[in-house]
């Protein structure tokens, strides 16, 4: 596969309808889905844990976003609907909830030096809350944390000393890893229904079009404030902080934007994640034409893009993420290029939610994932050089295509309009199952001060 620069004319962004919304049904269908889980787990309850920016799992179940603190969930078998322990700013929010919840308050979540005078201990609160000191508890952390990154421990949860050790006072019973039933790539949320697909697809289309105004407003001399701003950020939830950073020798793409003046010649990375999808584009501030720029694609930015082109054109429902990760490995492996991470991964309402793309992974990919194509590029010859495609998608099977369709329709028809840019513009093969959620998905210009400037398959 060879690539070649193609002018193309963008359609105009799409005008948004009002964003979709996961119904009570969708929460109470989760949370019976957790407590089928727990029972053939011989447990008897989950305490799922959060924070400000571990929200994902409790929301996912929940629709509960804590605020500023931490804060408990806990589902019981035998229980009809789930309690929040929440602290003394958090509390209001559990009417916000997508499902009914009962709030109990407890203020060791709350922010330092504020008020405990009520209700101070976690386990009180779980007494109030009916937790029984004998029952079979797991608990869910924000991640999995791998075993041999805690040898000699007999549970590792990512979870805070000071919980831990409220449960472990209040329980009779040893506390169980309950953290996969919710996450990883065998967890519940790895494969997402429709009605959580099409608001991934809401917001990534949103982050997508804002890091496209954010290049289009990209001209030497404005700092990097400048043109972030112009982006248009919109009020919703960030699942990472606002990217936008320059430099002349090389670039961090994880920084926020400063006062920075940008100048022609330098590397530039913006990125834009709201919760549901991510999108990030990294390059040369150059004209297609400036200096260096040959090279540049030549040695770095084509190598690159090819990678990104064959992982799309490899994604379907039932190949391994390992089968996939060795192709870019072997792809790349003549170049000068490499991956810094993984082969893309998973996405929800956190921006890396997990991953299937890891050497030798037999992880299968699921109809209902949503993914983001992530292929980080480095090079230990050119350590300067800097570029990034990276957008969001899912892999949906008939069935599921059909219900996005019937029940999203303009959702649906902004992913066919995308698949019909990567096949007839971008020159790419793409399976039936993926489903393009970006604006100008997989589109790169290597050169940003010309940005209808793009790399495409040579035919």
């Amino acid at each position: 596969m060879t690539a070649s620069l193609t002018s193309v004319d963008f359609p105009q962004f799409s005008q948004l309808e009002p964003e979709p919304q996961l119904g009570e049904g969708t929460y109470r269908a989760r949370i019976d889905g957790l407590r089928s889980r727990l029972t053939k787990a011989g447990l008897d309850a989950a305490i799922v844990y959060a924070d400000r920016e571990h929200y994902a799992n409790i929301s996912y179940l929940t629709g509960f976003d804590p605020r500023f603190e931490e804060a408990l969930a806990l589902v019981a078998v035998d229980q009809s609907d789930p309690i929040i322990l929440a602290g003394n700013e958090s509390l209001s929010f559990c009417e916000k909830a997508g499902v009914p919840v009962r709030g109990i308050l407890c203020q060791s979540f709350s922010l330092p030096s504020q008020d405990r005078s009520r209700q101070r201990r976690i386990s009180t609160a779980l007494a109030e809350a009916g937790l029984s000191p004998g029952a079979r508890v797991g608990v869910v952390g924000w991640k999995l944390i791998p075993r041999e990154d805690a040898p000699g421990e007999d549970v590792a949860l990512a979870v805070p000393q000071f919980v831990l050790s409220e449960l472990g006072a209040h329980l009779e019973q040893p506390i169980a890893d309950a953290t996969g039933l919710l996450c990883g790539v065998e967890g519940m949320r790895a494969a997402n229904e429709a009605d959580q697909l099409a608001l991934h697809e809401h917001r990534a289309t949103r982050a997508s079009q804002t890091v496209w105004r954010t290049i289009e407003a990209l001209k030497p001399g404005r700092t990097e404030l400048d043109v972030s701003t112009a982006g248009g950020l919109v009020g919703l939830p960030l699942a990472c902080h606002v990217m936008c950073t320059s430099g002349s020798e090389s670039v961090n793409g994880l920084s926020s934007p400063t006062d920075r003046e940008i100048q022609v010649g330098d590397r530039f990375s913006t990125a834009v994640g709201y919760w549901g999808g991510l999108c990030c584009r990294a390059g040369l501030v150059s004209a297609i034409d400036g200096p260096g720029v040959e090279e540049f694609i030549e040695r770095f930015a084509a190598p690159y893009y090819r990678a990104i082109l064959a992982w799309y054109e490899s994604l379907e429902i039932g190949i391994t993420g390992g089968a996939i990760s060795k192709s870019i490995s072997d792809l790349l492996e003549p170049t000068p290029v490499r991956t810094l991470l993984d082969a893309g991964h998973l996405t929800h309402l956190d921006e890396w939610f997990d991953s299937p793309f890891w050497p030798g992974s037999e992880h299968e990919l699921q109809s209902g994932m949503a993914f983001q194509c992530d292929i980080i590029p480095i090079s230990d010859e050119f350590p300067g050089d800097a570029a990034n495609v990276e957008d969001s998608l899912a892999l949906a099977d008939r069935q599921l295509r059909d219900e996005l369709r019937d029940r999203y329709p303009e959702c649906w028809n902004r992913t066919v309009s995308r698949r019909h840019f990567m096949t007839d513009v971008l020159g790419l093969e793409l399976g039936d199952a993926v489903l393009p959620f970006s604006t100008r998905q997989a589109a790169f210009a290597p050169a940003l001060l010309s940005p209808t400037q793009l790399l495409t398959v040579d035919s």
